[in-house]
């Protein structure tokens, strides 16, 4: 069994014990956040006041693009994550978890959740979700993005995904499956790249996939 708040600690983050090398956890975060974010525009201008919860928010920074309008909170494993969003975010309301267990939070509570680089991470994926599920209100919007497992990962970015302590990688359509199974619909879902640039594939292409569900 991992012990993930031993990995995912400031040697992590400041790229000693990850692929970040010494750019560090961020040092691209306004153009690769941005790009991440976009998709979530025309649902989150729908909703006035409506609470999101980022799970494995790490420093914030999906959060940060939210209107103040939101009221915001962050869960991670890493005390270290948490404690630097905490610096940057005083507003947002943090708790230090694991997504595996249960969540601290009300049953149908939140409007949106973000599960943004977090799945392949974890030794008990589906838990994870059960687990979101519970605390997304009904009709909430679930938003995953996480590397899609297709030939040219398993060739390219092998090394990474080690560093990277990626031990839950799925396929495209093999997550798809995953999702549907614990009941939830699926809005919209595509591959990308999101390197230094951002290209969007209906295709199987890209080295990253990305879905948007509802409860």
């Amino acid at each position: 069994m991992i012990s993930y708040k031993k990995v995912y600690n400031k040697d992590y983050f400041s790229g000693k014990n990850s692929f970040f090398w010494r750019l560090g956890y961020g040092r691209f975060a306004s153009f690769y956040f941005n790009n991440m974010f976009k998709p979530l525009f025309k649902y989150t201008n729908k909703i006035n006041a409506g609470k999101v919860l980022d799970v494995g928010c790490a420093y914030g920074f999906m959060l940060q693009k939210f209107p103040v309008s939101f009221q915001k909170f962050g869960i991670d494993v890493s005390e270290y994550a948490i404690d630097v969003a905490r610096k940057r975010l005083p507003s947002v309301v943090y708790n230090v978890g694991n997504a595996e267990n249960k969540l601290p939070f009300k049953e149908e509570f939140f409007d949106i959740i973000l599960f943004n680089d977090v799945i392949e991470h974890l030794e008990k994926p589906a838990l994870a979700l059960e687990n979101i599920s519970k605390v997304l209100k009904k009709g909430g919007i679930l938003y995953i993005t996480t590397p899609n497992l297709n030939i040219i990962r398993k060739k390219m970015f092998r090394y990474a995904d080690e560093k990277e302590h990626h031990i839950s990688l799925f396929l495209h359509s093999d997550l798809i499956v995953l999702l549907k199974s614990l009941k939830f619909k699926l809005v919209e879902d595509w591959t990308f790249v999101n390197l230094l640039f951002y290209i969007r594939f209906k295709s199987n292409l890209g080295t990253e996939s990305a879905f948007i569900c509802k409860k």
